[in-house]
């Protein structure tokens, strides 16, 4: 998504400045070189503009996500003093934990 709005404002500001460049009667190359620097500028802007419209949207579906499984994560929080659980999707492992006399809890690899 980021880089399809670069490229799409890049383009955009590229046709748009030759259009207006041979409807004035410019020369050429100034055309030329007139859209390649308004195309490389505004491909900058859009990735720039891509990537907080990505931030935006990846924020509120973490948001949705949160509200929506509530229930659950409020569930597994009554557990969480049990086990700790580490890794990412289909590869995660448990593991258990102990308190000691202090009442500190210590993680064991058994």
């Amino acid at each position: 998504m980021v880089r399809l709005c670069g490229a799409a404002l890049g383009f955009l500001a590229f046709s748009v400045t030759v259009g207006l460049g041979l409807a004035a009667g410019i020369t050429h190359d100034v055309i030329i070189f007139r859209a390649i620097s308004a195309m490389f500028l505004f491909f900058f802007l859009g990735l720039f503009t891509g990537w907080v419209a990505y931030r935006v949207i990846d924020e509120h579906i973490i948001a949705m996500h949160r509200e929506m499984f509530r229930e659950v994560e409020e569930e597994s929080g009554d557990k969480a003093g049990s086990e700790v659980v580490q890794g990412v999707g289909e590869n995660t492992v448990s593991i258990p934990q102990e308190t000691n006399m202090a009442g500190a809890t210590a993680m064991t690899a058994g």
